[in-house]
């Protein structure tokens, strides 16, 4: 059931999207599928979001994207990548960082080994505007991501104003957060802000309100994200503005 507490929305695991296994294999559970939470909320910018593990080896086969940004985050395994706009494929391991700008139009096709798990998460760039841009597609390793410690906790800035990927998407920012057992971590997310923080291991609070593995949950009008850790956390957080330049495709 989802809660409400201290500004904080929690969707549970079972309270996100649920598609069924693709292919038996992939077994995925989705926050905000076209735009909105799993309980209606727009979520901006932030456009789609899954969370798959894939209990055996499964290839999606070429296909299209175009207009959003796609960027997945390998938590656990590893997935090869071909593309149409570098036309060669390539590895990708945990802690690496896929962005896909795909502009007027790409094609790409992902075969995925068996035991891996990952985020793919899908921002709208200014929908409209990005149909007119050349696709780009862009690795970055983990080795280009630093980490700073903050008390008990240890964050590491994916995309934000001074990370190494390059993304269009305005206001951008994403963030890995992993707590000690008993310690907390405080951070600013901003004023007039859309977040949402995804726990892929681990118990804690956040804001007073209890969340465990695979449980997401939103800010509503905080600006600061506190998490006290009930063991070891790892804790992932996105925030996009809620009022951008342009209009998300999703509000058009």
């Amino acid at each position: 059931m989802t809660t409400f507490a201290q500004g904080v929305s929690v969707l549970h695991r079972l309270d996100q999207f649920q598609p069924p296994a693709l292919g038996g294999v992939m077994q995925a559970n989705k926050p905000v599928v076209g735009g909105r939470t799993s309980t209606g909320e727009l979520s901006a910018g932030l456009f789609y979001w899954s969370h798959s593990r894939f209990v055996g080896d499964f290839e999606f086969g070429l296909h299209r994207h175009e207009g959003f940004e796609i960027a997945t985050f390998i938590l656990e395994g590893e997935n090869s990548h071909y593309d149409t706009a570098t036309r060669k494929w390539a590895t990708l391991h945990a802690g690496d960082v896929q962005i896909i700008r795909s502009g007027s139009g790409i094609s790409h096709n992902e075969r995925v080994a068996k035991g891996s798990r990952a985020f793919q998460i899908w921002f709208d760039p200014d929908y409209h505007a990005a149909l007119a841009l050349e696709p780009s597609y862009t690795d970055y390793p983990a080795a280009r991501f630093t980490s700073r410690t903050v008390a008990g906790a240890t964050v590491t800035d994916l995309i934000s104003g001074d990370g190494p990927v390059e993304a269009h998407t305005e206001g951008l920012v994403v963030r890995r957060i992993a707590i000690d057992a008993g310690a907390s971590a405080r951070v600013d997310v901003g004023a007039d802000r859309f977040t949402l923080g995804y726990v892929i291991n681990g118990a804690a609070t956040v804001n007073d309100s209890m969340v465990g593995a695979d449980d997401a949950f939103t800010l509503n009008g905080n600006t600061t994200l506190e998490i006290n850790a009930a063991g070891a956390t790892d804790v992932f957080v996105v925030s996009v503005p809620n009022h951008p330049s342009y209009q998300p495709v999703r509000q058009r």
